[in-house]
């Protein structure tokens, strides 16, 4: 198994360059300004956040379910149907109640925003990419976005997940705008 890295390589030819580095500002732009939209907009932001995963989940439970009697010879037929069935009543349960559903998901998204951040981290400190800095910088915001989470759960669980994802976003897209600099200055020829 052979170990890729990333290097000048990977952009050969000028058209290659400026369609990555365009398609990769423009991502960084949308998440920032998802992500102010969604500090602006907390409470919203939370409400969606948990409507879009409960929609998310209803959908995969009704797929699996779908799924479990097409293959019903298969030997793990019922475990499966039954793991269908909990992720479609789970997520149903995240859209009528979404409320109450914010308060649930404010302590897995606490762990998420922790081992999310931890893992970008480990991988920028391994990969040591272009601009890795950035990205190590954006996961030590997770983490502390996360830790803060779980230490305010659940007075603040209506407001601060819109807030959390927000600054997510923000500096998720600020990494992407740093890296594509790193590819301007890898390239000034292109520019």
């Amino acid at each position: 198994m052979q170990s890729h890295s990333m290097t000048a390589d990977m952009f050969a030819g000028e058209e290659t360059q400026n369609h990555f580095r365009s398609w990769v500002i423009f991502a960084g732009i949308l998440l920032m300004a998802l992500g102010i939209a969604a500090i602006v907009y907390d409470q919203t932001a939370t409400i969606a956040s948990v409507l879009v995963f409960g929609w998310v989940l209803a959908l995969a439970g009704v797929m699996q379910i779908i799924h479990a009697f097409q293959v019903r010879d298969w030997s793990g037929f019922f475990v499966y149907l039954l793991d269908g069935i909990f992720r479609g009543t789970i997520g149903t349960l995240l859209v009528v109640y979404p409320g109450s559903g914010a308060l649930a998901l404010t302590l897995v998204l606490s762990f998420y925003f922790i081992a999310g951040g931890l893992f970008r981290m480990f991988l920028a400190f391994s990969l040591r990419y272009p601009s890795w800095g950035w990205t190590v910088a954006s996961g030590a915001i997770s983490v502390a976005l996360g830790v803060m989470l779980a230490m305010q759960w659940p007075t603040s669980a209506l407001w601060f997940i819109g807030f959390a994802v927000g600054i997510d976003l923000i500096f998720s897209g600020w990494a992407l705008l740093m890296f594509a600099a790193v590819v301007k200055q890898l390239f000034p020829s292109n520019a």
